[in-house]
């Protein structure tokens, strides 16, 4: 019995090599002065979980270490909309990156971003953590919907989305964008 027990498990350690580490990783991170870009990672940590099978982690961008970078298979940025521009700190966290060796090649990235008008820059703020994405060889996509191709985005400073709260047509576009990775770094780890 206690060689069936060993061989057992030497087993399965050896598949586990061999088929990867077991469950995809969702990496979610953001930073949010306003709370508002909170809120959008919070529905796209909800999206994300929708999928079984997946670990999601959530955290804001200070708090990420490079290791945490590194293992995850997914990566989704969040950032406010700054003068049409990234949040310095998230610049400076996509910058943090090690690039020596392309260590982020083919993994999963994504964006999303809330901003206080329309035409404020969502967009660009969007397609700019992606440009950087594609920089160090990720693999990049949008939401679920045609209207968050770029990923999702909330407007939150401008009528009528002036109500001090996220609208729920955006917190859906974040759910849509996190479901959407989570099941491609899925699909990707089989």
């Amino acid at each position: 019995m206690r060689r069936f027990v060993l061989l057992s498990f030497l087993f399965l350690s050896f598949s586990f090599l061999v088929h990867g580490q077991g469950k995809p990783t969702v990496l979610i991170t953001y930073y949010s002065q306003s709370g508002n870009t909170k809120t959008m990672a919070l529905a796209v940590e909800e999206g994300a979980k929708s999928v079984a099978g997946v670990r999601v982690l959530l955290l804001p961008i200070d708090q990420v270490s490079n290791k945490e970078v590194l293992e995850a298979d997914a990566i989704v940025v969040g950032s406010p909309v700054y003068n049409a521009n990234v949040a310095p700190e998230v610049q400076q966290f996509i910058n943090s990156w090690p690039f020596e060796g392309r260590p982020l090649r083919d993994k999963l990235g994504a964006a999303f971003v809330s901003g206080g008008g329309i035409s404020i820059g969502e967009e660009g703020v969007m397609l700019d953590i992606l440009r950087a994405m594609l920089i160090h060889g990720m693999l990049v996509m949008g939401g679920e919907e045609t209207e968050a191709a770029f990923g999702a985005s909330a407007i939150t400073g401008e009528a009528p989305f002036q109500t001090g709260k996220v609208e729920e047509q955006f917190l859906a576009k974040a759910r849509g964008l996190g479901k959407r990775v989570a099941e491609m770094a899925l699909a990707l780890k089989k």
